[in-house]
């Protein structure tokens, strides 16, 4: 695979994630494309570039607005642009601009999330540790199986978000979860 010293760095950096792993979200995500871009105009999630926290709540009528709340920060250029590109996935791991925010990425423009293949993985691989812990922490008590239940869970997070992808009832996100996995299993040869 493309990027396999990335991956193995990245994913060691963030709790010694297993690097077919990555590699199967890659392959899912992007298809190993660095420029894949995704909009997403419905997303509701936004990061505060000036404050490092997630920005207020908005309403179906900014969501649907032609330009962004006029309180909405910027780093550089104009307000448009990080407002359309936090509601984008990019790069080999699809990783949403609030969410690469979140991380803490500050680069001027999150377009860079597809010309810098390092720094994509290791946004998406320190989301994924963040989703993993997550689920480690629901599957507590459990033994058979734990590991699978607990990356089930986590991929299902890492392309939906934590609601409705816990051990609480189906998860919403299983399709996913489980081309990811079967993807995983194929490249480990198992």
């Amino acid at each position: 695979m493309r990027y396999s010293e990335e991956i193995t760095a990245a994913a060691r950096i963030h709790g010694g994630i297993d690097p077919p792993l990555v590699e199967a979200i890659i392959g899912q995500e992007s298809d190993g494309e660095t420029d894949a871009f995704n909009p997403e105009p419905k997303y509701r999630y936004f990061w505060n570039v000036r404050t490092g926290a997630p920005f207020r709540a908005v309403s179906d009528v900014e969501v649907a607005a032609k330009f962004p709340p006029k309180d909405f920060p910027t780093l550089a250029g104009d307000p448009d642009q990080e407002w359309w590109s936090q509601q984008a996935s990019w790069g080999l791991m699809q990783l949403m601009g609030a969410v690469a925010r979140e991380h803490g990425f500050r680069g001027k423009y999150l377009t860079r999330l597809c010309s810098d293949p390092a720094l994509n993985i290791d946004l998406g691989c320190q989301h994924l540790a963040g989703h993993l812990a997550w689920a480690s922490r629901l599957y507590v008590g459990l033994e058979a199986g734990r590991a699978a239940a607990v990356t089930r869970s986590a991929l299902a997070a890492y392309n939906g978000g934590r609601g409705g992808n816990a051990p609480t009832g189906p998860i919403r996100n299983r399709e996913y979860a489980d081309e990811v996995l079967a993807r995983y299993r194929k490249i480990r040869g198992s």
